[in-house]
C-alpha cells in the first residue's frame, strides 16, 4: 500500500507540474512574473438549521474569520424545499436575484450585478457561459460567494459566484430510494445509495441516480426530460492519503416556454387586456426542441505530509454535445403592438473543457501569530465548436409573424440558407497564495492571484484571440468582540476579459472591478444561530460602452456602481423549529456611460428583496415527525432593459409544506405560488421577458434504508 502512494504521488505531482507548464503562451509570461501573495484557512463544520454543513469553498478559511458574506444551502434545505433548479434554491441568500430571461438555464444576479455563468463544482468551473443547468440532486450542498473571487477563482463577475459541493462517498451504508409527481405532470424517480466496498473501510462507494419530467405551464410543450446519473469512489490509502473518483452524465430533451413580450404579457396590449402566461410563441411540434448530453469525469486527491505540509489536487474533463432544432427567437413588435415576429435558428456543438487545481497549504506559528498560508495552481481548458443554419437577417420575408392575442399555428417555417462553422476557445493560467493569520482575537487574511488569459473565436473570418494578464489583490480582517461573533472589513478586486475591439483593431481590456466590504458575523446559542450582517460598495470599471465617434465599436469607458446592506440570518430556534430570514437593499447604478443615461439602473436586479422560510417538526408524541412550514420571498419592481424603458413588477410569492417522517419514509407535499401571482423572474428586452411559474405543488415519498 506504501507503495502505491508514493506512485501516486508521483503521478498527482506531474500533473501539477504538467498544469503549470501546459500553455505555452502563459507559461513564457509566467516565467517573467513575480509571486504575489493571496489566501488559505482550515475546513471548519457548523450547524446551520438542523443539517451539517462542511466548508469547502476553495482556501478552507473558516467561514467566521472570512472577511466576505459567504453563504451555505444544505442538501436537506433544498429537499424541503422542493428546489430542483438552482434559481429556485437562491431565493434562500440575500442580495441573489434568480431566475432570468429562459427557464431551464441557471440566471441569477448577485449585488446588482450579472453573475449567470460563473458556476463552479468543486471548485472547478462547471460551465463555460450559460449553457446546460446543474442536476441539484448530485450535490451536499450549494455555496455562495457574495462579492469578487476572482484572488482565488480567476476571471468572474464581480457580484460574486455560486459552488457546487458534490455528493461523495462515505463511511457509512445507506439506500434512498424515492419518487414525486406534480403539476404540469411532472414526476421523477430517484436513487441515492452508499456502501463500503469488498468488505473494507477504506474503500467506499456511492451512486446518484435519477429520471425527472419537469413539465410547462405553457401551452404545447413537452417539458425536459433528464436522466442523471452520478458514480463515485474513495480509496483512503492510508489515516493522510485519499483519493475520491467522480464521474457523471447527464441529458436532457428540452421542450420548454420561451419569453414572451413585455407589451400584452405584462401590461395590457392594443385591446386593453394581457394575454395568458401559457401563450406559446413557438410552432407546436415543430420547432424550440433541444437536446443536451454531458459527460465528466475527474478526481479530488488529498495528502497531509505532516503536522505542517497537506497538498490537495482537484481535475475534472467534461464534454458536451447540444442540438437546437428550429429555436423560434422573438425578434420584434409589429406596429400593431400584436404581432410578434419571429426567426428560426439551429446549432449543433460540441464542447470540451478540463480544469486542474493544485494547492499546496502549510500550517505553523511565528511566536503567536498562528498560519495558514496556501499556495495554487490552476489551468483551466475551454474549446467548442458550433455548426449554424440561420437565415437572411436582412430579408423581412425571413422573420414568421404570430398573433400573441390569436395565435393561429403551422404557417411554413422560414428557411435557414447560412450554414457557418465557428469555435471558441480560452485558456486560463493563475498562480495565487493566501496567508490567514490569526493573533489572539484578530485574524488577518491577504493575498492575491495573477492570471494570464487567453480567448479567441472564429465567428467570421480568421480566427482571432487576445490576451490578458492581471493581478487582483484581497485582504480582510476579522476581531472577536464577543466568542463567535466578529466584525470584519475587506477589499477585492476582480476581472474578466472581454470580446471586441476598438476602432483601431486593439483587443478590449478586461473588464476591472473593486469591492470595499464591512459586516458582523455572529455564531450563537451554541451555534443554532447563524447571522451575517453587511455593507458593500462595488466599482465596475472597463465596462465596454458603444464607440460614438465610430458605430459598431465599443471603447471601455463605462462604469457602474452598486451599494448596498444584506442580512442573511439561519436558526435552529428550539429542537424542530428552523428558520431562515434575508434581506437586501441593492443601489446599483450607470455613473458613466456613452449612451447610457447616468443614473440608470442595471436591469432585473430590484432595489430591495425579503426572504422568510420556516419549518416546524413534532419532536414527540403520537404525531411525531409530522412538519409544516412555509415561505415569503418579496421583490421590489425591477428594470427590464439597459437603458432603462420599462419595469417588471414586484411580486410575492408564497410557499407551503406538509411532511411525515414515518419511519423508515418521508412524505412531502409542496405548494408553489399558493396565491397564483402572475409574475417575471427577469428580461433581456421588450420581447425577452420570462414568466415564473404559475401555482404548482409536487407530493413526493422517498424511503431510507
Amino acid at each position: 500500500m506504501r507503495s502505491l502512494r508514493s506512485k501516486l504521488l508521483i503521478s498527482f505531482s506531474v500533473l501539477a507540474f504538467s498544469a503549470l507548464t501546459a500553455p505555452a503562451w502563459a507559461a513564457t509570461d509566467a516565467a517573467q512574473a513575480p509571486v504575489q501573495l493571496a489566501m488559505a484557512g482550515a475546513p471548519e463544520t457548523v450547524i446551520v438549521t438542523g443539517a451539517r454543513i462542511v466548508e469547502s469553498v476553495k482556501g478552507g478559511t473558516p467561514l467566521i474569520e472570512t472577511p466576505q458574506n459567504i453563504q451555505v444551502l444544505p442538501a436537506d434545505l433544498l429537499r424541503d424545499q422542493d428546489a430542483t433548479i438552482l434559481t429556485t434554491a437562491l431565493r434562500n441568500v440575500a442580495g441573489v436575484m434568480p431566475g432570468g430571461y429562459y427557464s431551464a438555464y441557471d440566471y441569477f444576479r448577485i449585488r446588482g450585478f450579472d453573475a449567470s455563468g460563473y458556476v463552479y463544482q468543486d471548485n472547478l468551473p462547471f460551465d463555460n457561459g450559460v449553457q446546460i443547468n446543474a442536476e441539484l440532486y448530485g450535490l451536499e450542498q450549494v455555496e455562495i460567494v457574495k462579492g469578487p473571487a476572482s484572488s482565488l477563482y480567476g476571471a468572474g463577475s464581480l457580484g460574486g459566484l455560486v459552488n457546487l459541493v458534490s455528493k461523495r462517498p462515505q463511511p457509512e451504508t445507506f439506500l434512498t430510494v424515492g419518487a414525486s409527481y406534480g403539476s404540469f405532470d411532472s414526476y421523477d424517480f430517484h436513487l441515492d445509495g452508499n456502501t463500503v466496498l469488498f468488505g473494507n473501510p477504506d474503500v467506499q462507494g456511492r451512486l446518484v441516480a435519477l429520471k425527472r419530467h419537469t413539465g410547462s405551464f405553457s401551452d404545447y410543450t413537452k417539458g425536459n426530460d433528464r436522466y442523471y446519473v452520478a458514480p463515485s469512489l474513495t480509496l483512503n490509502f492510508d489515516d493522510d492519503t485519499a483519493l475520491t473518483l467522480l464521474a457523471s452524465y447527464q441529458h436532457d430533451n428540452i421542450n420548454m416556454n420561451f419569453p414572451l413580450t413585455y407589451t400584452g404579457a405584462v401590461v395590457p396590449g392594443p385591446t386593453g387586456t394581457r394575454y395568458p402566461i401559457t401563450r406559446y410563441i413557438g410552432e407546436p411540434g415543430r420547432s424550440n426542441m433541444q437536446s443536451s448530453d454531458r459527460y465528466a469525469i475527474g478526481y479530488g486527491f488529498h495528502h497531509r505530509f505532516n503536522e505542517i505540509f497537506s497538498f490537495d489536487q482537484d481535475f475534472r474533463y467534461a464534454y458536451t454535445k447540444n442540438f437546437w432544432d428550429r429555436l423560434l427567437y422573438p425578434a420584434y413588435l409589429g406596429a400593431d403592438q400584436r404581432t410578434l415576429y419571429r426567426y428560426p435558428y439551429s446549432t449543433h456543438s460540441d464542447w470540451t473543457a478540463w480544469a486542474i487545481d493544485s494547492r499546496l497549504t502549510a500550517a505553523f506559528n511565528t511566536g503567536p501569530v498562528q498560519h495558514t498560508l496556501l499556495f495554487g495552481i490552476d489551468y483551466n481548458d475551454y474549446s467548442s465548436t458550433y455548426r449554424t443554419n440561420q437565415i437572411d437577417y436582412s430579408d423581412p420575408a425571413s422573420y414568421l409573424p404570430i398573433d400573441l392575442y390569436n395565435p393561429v399555428y403551422g404557417l411554413p417555417l422560414p428557411a435557414q440558407p447560412n450554414f457557418s462553422i465557428a469555435q471558441e476557445l480560452s485558456r486560463d493560467l493563475g498562480v495565487y497564495v493566501q496567508d490567514h493569520a490569526k493573533l489572539g482575537k484578530f485574524t488577518l487574511t491577504f493575498g492575491g492571484r495573477w492570471d494570464w488569459s487567453k480567448a479567441g473565436d472564429a465567428w467570421s473570418g480568421p480566427f482571432t484571440a487576445h490576451k490578458d494578464h492581471k493581478f487582483v489583490p484581497r485582504v480582510g480582517v476579522t476581531y472577536e468582540f464577543l466568542p463567535r461573533a466578529v466584525v470584519y472589513g475587506s477589499y477585492s478586486e476582480s476581472f474578466r476579459p472581454q470580446s471586441g475591439s476598438d476602432f483601431s483593431g486593439t483587443s478590449l481590456a478586461p473588464e476591472t472591478g473593486q469591492q470595499w466590504e464591512a459586516g458582523i458575523k455572529a455564531h450563537m446559542w451554541d451555534d443554532r444561530l447563524t447571522l451575517t450582517a453587511s455593507l458593500y460598495q462595488l466599482t465596475r470599471q472597463n465596462v465596454a460602452t458603444s464607440d460614438a465617434a465610430h458605430p459598431n465599436f465599443s471603447v471601455v469607458t463605462g462604469e457602474q456602481r452598486s451599494r448596498g446592506f444584506e442580512l442573511d440570518a439561519r436558526a435552529q430556534l428550539t429542537p424542530g423549529w428552523q428558520a431562515i430570514l434575508t434581506y437586501a437593499y441593492v443601489d446599483a447604478k450607470v455613473t458613466k456611460d456613452n449612451v447610457i443615461p447616468i443614473g440608470d439602473h442595471p436591469q432585473n436586479a430590484p432595489p430591495t428583496s425579503i426572504g422568510l422560510w420556516t419549518k416546524y417538526e413534532l419532536q414527540d408524541g403520537p404525531l411525531k415527525g409530522l412538519a409544516v412550514g412555509g415561505s415569503i420571498y418579496h421583490y421590489a419592481s425591477q428594470t427590464g432593459d439597459l437603458p432603462n424603458t420599462f419595469k417588471l413588477p414586484q411580486y410575492t410569492l408564497v410557499g407551503g409544506l406538509v411532511a411525515y417522517d414515518f419511519g423508515p419514509f418521508v412524505a412531502r407535499v409542496n405548494v408553489n405560488n399558493i396565491f397564483n401571482k402572475r409574475y417575471f423572474t427577469g428580461s433581456y428586452n421588450n420581447v425577452y421577458v420570462q414568466p415564473g411559474d404559475p401555482r404548482n405543488y409536487t407530493i413526493s415519498i422517498d424511503w431510507k434504508l
